[in-house]
């Protein structure tokens, strides 16, 4: 044989060889270069974390969420030709924009609100307003009951509410557990700091009545404008415990002229005037026993008609114990102050 035959064979081997050896790795399920996997034959896992060394716990299969997208209620978009409107902010309900230069002509004399006493032929005695306060209100839209409009022995109980003494709870469950409905008229401050006490009120029933500004030296320095911006500084308060589509119905003032009576007048509200308060007699009975007091309440208050004014204070608390309790004993009912209009 020749050298150059010799040499043509041997690399013919060496070629055979090396076509043996690809082909012995293509057969490999797992070529450890290129990671690539034959799909017919049989991959090994390998495991991402340290496995649990201690007894196997029950494996549970959750089923794959569903696929299917909920319903999403979108929000329409404004575009160029509509606009959407604003979120509506407090107040919901419209007051009217009052002005000093609205209310000019009207008397700004001031006055407290009070009282004769007179008894009528059956005895009984009964309150009727004094000639110079009934001048300034003639022309407002106010409640004042007598025995004259009333078919029936009737009390209106109201309460005003500057400050929390203590016993209000107790004065609403007094109400509650004879079914007796009541005004309390209540101020920025006393909704602010008593909000529960509030809520509890409206809750059983009651009604809620604007306080506005009090005071008499803070009465005198209010314009038509300032005395709106009173009323509406309570109303936004009431309205954050009730939402901005409530609003008060009744106020209640004891210092006062025709000019901020008819301010009230205008922003909706029903004057509720009072033919007792118990703040009358306060200086009087503060150091006397609850049943003295109990006893003028009932000379003063349990005629028909009475529109009174009690407060929470503890005396109080303890004469409206068994000042209701007699009234009840006279067939006297209880009614709710209402608005006018």
């Amino acid at each position: 044989m020749k050298k150059s035959q010799f040499i043509t064979i041997f690399i013919m081997l060496i070629a055979a060889s090396v076509l043996i050896c690809i082909f012995c790795f293509l057969d490999d399920p797992k070529d450890s270069k290129s990671g690539t996997v034959d799909p017919t034959g049989p991959v090994e896992i390998i495991p991402t974390v340290k496995p649990y060394e201690g007894t196997p716990e029950p494996v549970i299969e959750t089923p794959e969420p569903a696929t299917e997208t909920p319903e999403i209620t979108a929000t329409p978009t404004a575009t160029p030709d509509e606009s959407t409107p604003e979120p509506s902010v407090w107040p919901e309900i419209p007051f009217p924009v009052i002005t000093n230069v609205g209310f000019v002509q009207y008397d700004t004399k001031f006055d407290h609100f009070t009282t004769a006493w007179k008894t009528g032929e059956d005895l009984q005695n009964r309150a009727v307003i004094n000639a110079r306060v009934l001048e300034i209100i003639k022309d407002i839209d106010y409640v004042f009951y007598t025995v004259d409009s009333e078919t029936e022995w009737s009390h209106y109980m109201t309460f005003t509410l500057h400050y929390e003494y203590g016993y209000t709870s107790k004065t609403l469950d007094l109400l509650k557990n004879y079914n007796i409905k009541a005004v309390f008229f209540v101020t920025k401050e006393y909704i602010q700091t008593n909000p529960d006490l509030v809520r509890r009120m409206k809750a059983e029933g009651h009604v809620i009545g604007n306080r506005g500004i009090i005071g008499d030296d803070n009465i005198k320095k209010l314009t038509a404008e300032t005395f709106a911006e009173g009323l509406l500084a309570v109303e936004q308060e009431y309205q954050k415990l009730f939402g901005a589509t409530e609003r008060m119905y009744l106020f209640r003032t004891d210092y006062f002229n025709t000019r901020l009576l008819k301010v009230a007048e205008a922003m909706g509200y029903t004057v509720v005037f009072r033919t007792y308060t118990y703040y009358s007699d306060y200086n009087t009975y503060k150091d006397k026993s609850a049943e003295d007091l109990a006893v003028w309440f009932n000379a003063r208050a349990a005629y028909n008609g009475t529109v009174s004014e009690f407060t929470v204070e503890k005396k109080c608390y303890e004469a409206l114990e068994i000042f209701i309790a007699n009234c009840i004993d006279q067939g006297i009912n209880f009614k709710l102050v209402e608005r006018r209009h």
